[in-house]
């Protein structure tokens, strides 16, 4: 092998490891909620390429930035933890580990300058966002608290405040503030569900994750009732803004489905229902945001 394909091979296997610490399913997930806000909010004030597609590039890399800056404070215990020892700064492919540093803080304040650029609100929640995320939950309470997760939920919420802001030049509605809200409900029963899953290996982190803490049937009634709680948004919606029955239709199938694992869940103390519903989730915020953008842009008014 010629020295340029060695290169060629170092280059993208380096792409590969900084791609995988900025976590990219998380980014196109909360990017999509970011998103369905920048296109409701563009048919209400009006559409302009340049602020959808600079802000789109903004949150994308606020949330790769914010992902990477979490992988390198992380970086310890992901390597105590079976499920991440393998990640590329706890595994020592980026090495040394303050490269994915240097990678996150140019990505952070390339976001905020961008979303700066075009509204300095947008830039403050975007900023907001990687405080609650990599600062206030991965710095100072993932290792304290185990309510830590309730503190980081916010920053799951920001790309939607920040997608809606760019376009509305800082104005908020209430249907911005009610999926603001969802993102952050959905935040813990996700997190909660795989942390139950993976129990034992917060336990030999210490981690003190809320269900390393409650006994099985605390913490099955727990995800359950946070999984009713977004049901009940994704309902509260439909009936306040007057949706389409589709909407209902296909929220409730969903929502039966989460609740019914749920009581699986409780019924059979299986940690396997756990796992499912934390697969399941995401899917579930992605449709019911998928839905608001196509009964907001063609069937309904704020």
């Amino acid at each position: 092998m010629n020295k340029n394909n060695l290169s060629i091979k170092k280059i993208h296997s380096s792409f590969k490891n900084y791609l995988e610490i900025s976590k990219p399913r998380s980014v196109a997930l909360l990017y999509f909620t970011s998103l369905v806000a920048i296109l409701i909010a563009s048919s209400i004030y009006g559409y302009d390429l340049k602020k959808i597609i600079l802000i789109s590039v903004a949150v994308i890399l606020g949330v790769m930035g914010a992902n990477a800056t979490t992988n390198y404070i992380d970086r310890k215990i992901d390597a105590i933890m079976e499920r991440t020892k393998k990640r590329a700064i706890a595994s020592g492919r980026i090495n040394p580990a303050v490269k994915g540093l240097v990678f996150a803080i140019v990505f952070i304040i390339a976001g905020i300058a961008l979303a700066a650029y075009i509204n300095w609100i947008s830039a403050i929640f975007l900023f907001l966002g990687f405080f609650d995320s990599a600062i206030i939950y991965n710095g100072l309470t993932k290792r304290k608290s185990k309510f830590n997760i309730l503190y980081g939920s916010f920053a799951g919420g920001f790309p939607v405040l920040i997608g809606w802001t760019a376009i509305s030049s800082g104005k908020i509605s209430l249907l911005t503030i009610i999926m603001f809200l969802f993102v952050i409900i959905w935040t813990p029963a996700h997190i909660w569900s795989l942390a139950y899953f993976y129990k034992e290996d917060y336990k030999k982190a210490n981690i003190p994750m809320l269900p390393v803490f409650l006994n099985e049937r605390q913490n099955h009634f727990l995800i359950a009732s946070l999984n009713v709680l977004m049901i009940i948004a994704a309902t509260f919606l439909w009936y306040f803004y007057k949706l389409s029955l589709i909407y209902l239709i296909i929220t409730s199938i969903f929502g039966i489905a989460l609740i019914t694992i749920s009581i699986i869940m409780i019924v059979k103390s299986s940690r396997n229902f756990a796992w499912i519903l934390f697969k399941l989730s995401s899917p579930y915020l992605g449709i019911v945001f998928l839905l608001l953008l196509i009964e907001f842009l063609w069937y309904a008014k704020i």
